[in-house]
């Protein structure tokens, strides 16, 4: 039984429990039994009417295209704004995320909406060349986002911001998005960043490797991180950036495959890492590894249950 299979399965039978059977609603034209008949039910209690507040005064596109958080409960993202959304108000948690990243963080910063933590993050520019000129990134939909984002700075007075991608049962299939004619438009956005001489990315392979899933989502948002550090001014004021990657242990279909055909590696950990000039800046952990730092937090005992209970594997 794959990933997916076993988590559908779970959240099933979380429905009866944690939702009281209220399931059944409509997910591509049909009722499925792993979809919420009242979406906002699929976000935290604690945090559910500041998350939606939070999307809509930002002009943020719920997955997978809509106004209002779906109520599908495998929603990467919406398991991304229940584990994470806490930190925006708490600065001493978000100050302990950060050091469980990296020890030597000493201060978490305020984000571009005065917040410490930031979802469907854009820059203020268009950088990658993904809008018109004139036109404005819609967060979400249509342009590179990071799921979630967090500045902080290190002993050495250094300010980094922290890119967070947030995966729970994707897997992808080996399909290039190079071909045709909208790969003929990607690779024209891309390419010419890919091979800049200052570049994060070694361009040593041919350049279809970069335009498989999940390498294609982590080419882009790493140009985007490299981009927004070299227009710092206009942006979160970083000196640098790391890259996090939040995948569930028991995603082997994700974890284990090498996505490329030119990459000569074992998963995707050394896959992607092979083609940057820095490799420490990317980390793959788990979501109990990026919350650890709060377990003995009792003001967030609550929320550890739910998560624990809804999400997080059992060793």
């Amino acid at each position: 039984m794959s990933y997916l299979e076993t988590e559908r399965q779970k959240v099933i039978e979380l429905g009866r429990e944690l939702f009281n059977g209220n399931t059944g609603g409509v997910y591509r034209g049909k009722e499925r039994n792993f979809v919420l008949l009242n979406p906002v039910e699929n976000l935290y209690e604690d945090i559910r009417d500041k998350a939606i507040q939070y999307f809509k005064e930002n002009k943020i596109v719920w997955w997978p295209g809509g106004q209002e958080p779906s109520g599908h409960m495998l929603s990467s993202q919406i398991a991304c704004v229940n584990h994470l959304f806490f930190l925006r108000n708490d600065k001493e948690a978000a100050l302990n995320v950060l050091k469980g990243i990296h020890p030597d963080f000493v201060e978490v910063c305020p984000d571009f909406e005065d917040g410490y933590i930031g979802f469907e993050v854009t820059s203020n520019g268009s950088y990658l060349n993904e809008v018109a000129p004139g036109k404005q990134q819609t967060r979400g939909a249509n342009c590179t986002s990071v799921d979630a984002m967090m500045s902080g700075k290190l002993r050495n007075s250094k300010k980094i911001q922290v890119l967070i991608e947030w995966k729970y049962t994707e897997s992808y299939p080996n399909s290039c998005k190079a071909d045709g004619s909208s790969g003929a438009t990607r690779q024209s956005r891309y390419n010419k960043l890919i091979q800049d001489p200052e570049s994060p990315l070694k361009a040593h392979v041919p350049m279809e490797n970069f335009y498989y899933e999940p390498i294609y989502q982590l080419m882009r948002q790493t140009l985007l991180a490299w981009q927004m550090v070299k227009h710092k001014k206009r942006e979160l004021q970083a000196d640098d950036w790391i890259h996090i990657d939040v995948i569930p242990e028991n995603n082997k279909q994700l974890r284990n495959k090498v996505y490329a055909p030119d990459l000569f590696a074992d998963d995707l950990h050394q896959s992607w890492t092979s083609l940057l000039k820095e490799p420490g800046k990317y980390k793959m952990i788990t979501q109990q590894q990026l919350l650890h730092p709060i377990f003995l937090n009792k003001s967030y005992n609550k929320q550890v249950e739910y998560l624990d209970t809804r999400y997080w594997e059992k060793q």
